[in-house]
C-alpha cells in the first residue's frame, strides 16, 4: 500500500506545499522548512541527515527527517578505549527525534498529507525503517508506545517546555521564582546584558558561537551522537538569513558569552541551538536569565509555548513549568541485535544514574 524512498535530498518547494494542512494543524508554519534545509546542507563525516518519503498510490503522503549516525562512541562511554572501539566498528544506526520540532535543527513529528491518516502512515514508515536498518532508535513521548510494536523500550530524558499561554506579563513567570530578580540584578551589576539579533549572525558572532559550542561539548555530561552535525548545522543556520529566527545573546562587558537561537513558528517558540562559554569561571546566572528573556519575548508576541528540548541540566529542569515523559524505542531487523543493543545501552552514559537523575521528577506529566 505504501512506497518509500530514503535519500539525502530535502523536500522541494512543491513537496513542502503537500504538508501545509498538517503544519497548520500542529500550530507551525512554513518557516520550519528553511531550518531543515540548512540541516541538509550541513553534512559531516559521522552523521548524515536523511529524508524518508512515504508514498501512497505513487503520491507523496508523508515525510520524516532522520539521522544516520556512525561515530557515536563518545555519546556512550567516557572511557577513551571503549568509545574509540565503538567508533572503530562504525556500526550505523538511524535516529528519529520525534518530539517537538526543529530542536537541534532535526527533531520532527513526521509530516503527513492527510492528518487523519497520520498513525497509519507513521506505523508503516517505522516498520520500513526497522527492516531497512540494523538499529533504529526513536525518541518519542512514552504515551506514543502504540506506534512501536515489539520495540525495546528504555527511559529517556523528559521534554522541557514553558507554557506561557495564560501569562499576561513576565511578572506571571517571575512570581514562581523567588531568586530570579536577585540573579538578574547581579548579572546587570557585573556588566551583563542580553541583546536580540534577528535572522542571522555576523562573522564575529559566529566565531564566539563556535567557541561556546566547543567549550560546552567538552564539559557536558551528555555528548550527542550527532555532535559534529549539531555544530555544523548551527553554523549553517546562523549565517543564513532566515525569517522568524531570533538570537538571544548574553554579553558580559560587551563580550559574547552565550546564546540561544529560536524559531518563531505558528504559536510556538522552538529552541534551535545554543551554548554558553563554560571556560569562564562564572557567567553570573546568564543561563537562568535566558529563560526570562525568551518567556518575555513569547508573551509579547502572543505565543503559547516555548520548546527547550530535553532536560539536560538542573537549570533547565527548574526553569520550565512543563515536563513530559519520553522514552527511547529501539527496533532492528534482527531481534537478537535489538536485545543486545538494549542491554548495551543500559551500561552506557545514556542510561547512567547521573544522566537519568533529570527524569526523577514528580512534576513530569503524561499525555
Amino acid at each position: 500500500m505504501f512506497g518509500f524512498t530514503l535519500s539525502d535530498k530535502f523536500l522541494s518547494k512543491d513537496e513542502q506545499k503537500v504538508f501545509e494542512e498538517h503544519i497548520k494543524l500542529i500550530n507551525l508554519d512554513k518557516g520550519v522548512w528553511e531550518v531543515f534545509a540548512c540541516l541538509f546542507r550541513s553534512k559531516v563525516k559521522n552523521a548524515r541527515p536523511l529524508l524518508l518519503r512515504i508514498f501512497k498510490r505513487d503520491e507523496l503522503a508523508g515525510a520524516i527527517i532522520i539521522t544516520k549516525c556512525t561515530g557515536y562512541g563518545n555519546a556512550l562511554f567516557s572511557n577513551k578505549i571503549l568509545s574509540g572501539f565503538i567508533n572503530l566498528l562504525k556500526i550505523p544506526y538511524y535516529q528519529w527525534i520525534k518530539f517537538g520540532c526543529c530542536m537541534d535543527m532535526m527533531s520532527n513529528p513526521g509530516f503527513v498529507k492527510n492528518p487523519e491518516e497520520s498513525n497509519e502512515i507513521l506505523r508503516a514508515a517505522i516498520q520500513f525503517l526497522r527492516k531497512k536498518s540494523l538499529l533504529l532508535i526513536v525518541t518519542d513521548y512514552t504515551t506514543n508506545s502504540g506506534l512501536y510494536e515489539n520495540a525495546s523500550v528504555l527511559p529517556a530524558l523528559p521534554h522541557a517546555l514553558i507554557d506561557c499561554s495564560k501569562m499576561v506579563s513576565i511578572q506571571d513567570y517571575l512570581k514562581d521564582y523567588k531568586n530570579l530578580k536577585r540573579k538578574m540584578n547581579v548579572f546587570k551589576i557585573k556588566g551583563g546584558e542580553y541583546i536580540s539579533v534577528e535572522r542571522q549572525l555576523n562573522e564575529e558572532q559566529l566565531i564566539y558561537l563556535k567557541k561556546c559550542f566547543l567549550s560546552t561539548s567538552q564539559k557536558s555530561v551528555f555528548y550527542l551522537p550527532y555532535q559534529d552535525l549539531y555544530l555544523s548545522s548551527a553554523i549553517t543556520t546562523s549565517k543564513t538569513n532566515i525569517e522568524n529566527v531570533h538570537y538571544f545573546i548574553a554579553l558580559m562587558d560587551g563580550q559574547f558569552i552565550g546564546y540561544q537561537a529560536a524559531l518563531k513558528a505558528g504559536s510556538h517558540l522552538n529552541a534551535l541551538h545554543g551554548a554558553f562559554d563554560r571556560d569562564r569561571k562564572t557567567t553570573y546566572h546568564a543561563y537562568d536569565i535566558l529563560f526570562v528573556k525568551m518567556t518575555e519575548f513569547a508573551i509579547e508576541n502572543g505565543l503559547k509555548t516555548i520548546d527547550f528540548g530535553a532536560v539536560l541540566n538542573f537549570t533547565k529542569q527548574k526553569m520550565v513549568n512543563m515536563k513530559i515523559e519520553m522514552s527511547y524505542f529501539l527496533l532492528s531487523r534482527y531481534k537478537s541485535f535489538q536485545l543486545f543493543f538494549n542491554m548495551l545501552l543500559k551500561i552506557t552514559k545514556v542510561q547512567s544514574k547521573h544522566q537519568l537523575r533529570f527524569r526523577d521528577d514528580d512534576t513530569i506529566i503524561y499525555r
